[in-house]
């Protein structure tokens, strides 16, 4: 962890002036009938209904972890627990995936979300965040109404944890930008790579969900 960290900070002391950008990427509109699935599961994933979402997943093959045994509908069920509407963490997990779109790796492979896939191989994946808006305004003290520092448009930052967290602090993600500034964003405006990753596939000539992960699997 501490060599990540320092790894981290040598190559923002490198870019200094030069921020880190990874803009959004949603290809799904490529495929008519990949986002034809995409509308079908947003409706499945707004209605949180797990019939619905059992269709358009492959029940057989849909892997959930990296072991041998970690795939099929059971094995999804006993690790998302879909059923559980209120407290299961497939449904939000679902909904994040959706508002940031899908990258088309080859005809038959769509990949989600672009912040997991086309993260800089070379920077850490724990600590940064990436800023998922344009001029999403960094503040001195974690209100709306604090003065701004700085306005960021899809940089990755690093998050800095800090011993006491201000009152509020959960709507709110204390960052420094590659050029050494420090400052809060709100939290619905940054997101970290740590979260699940989905892979969808062609499977009897149909889009199904063939992989949905969490980032320490």
């Amino acid at each position: 962890m501490v060599l990540a960290l320092l790894c981290f900070r040598l190559a923002f002391a490198q870019t200094a002036g030069a921020p880190v950008r990874l803009y959004p990427v949603d290809d799904s509109a490529r495929d008519p009938a990949f986002h034809s699935y995409v509308r079908k599961l947003q409706a499945a994933v707004t209605r949180r209904d797990t019939a619905a979402l059992r269709k358009l997943v492959d029940t057989k093959e849909i892997v959930v972890g990296a072991g041998k045994e970690d795939k099929g509908w059971a094995k999804f069920v006993e690790r998302w627990q879909p059923e559980d509407r209120e407290h299961s963490p497939l449904w939000p997990a679902l909904s994040a995936l959706l508002s940031l779109g899908f990258v088309q790796e080859h005809p038959r492979l769509f990949l989600s979300p672009y912040l997991v896939w086309r993260f800089p191989r070379e920077l850490p994946v724990r600590d940064p965040m990436v800023v998922i808006r344009e001029k999403a305004p960094l503040r001195i003290a974690p209100s709306g109404r604090a003065d701004t520092v700085a306005y960021l448009s899809f940089e990755i930052v690093e998050r800095l944890r800090l011993p006491q967290q201000p009152d509020g602090f959960v709507q709110w993600v204390y960052v420094r930008t590659s050029s050494g500034k420090s400052g809060y964003l709100d939290a619905k405006d940054a997101m970290s790579p740590a979260i699940p990753r989905a892979q969808f596939g062609m499977h009897d000539g149909r889009w199904v969900l063939i992989a949905l992960e969490s980032p320490e699997e």
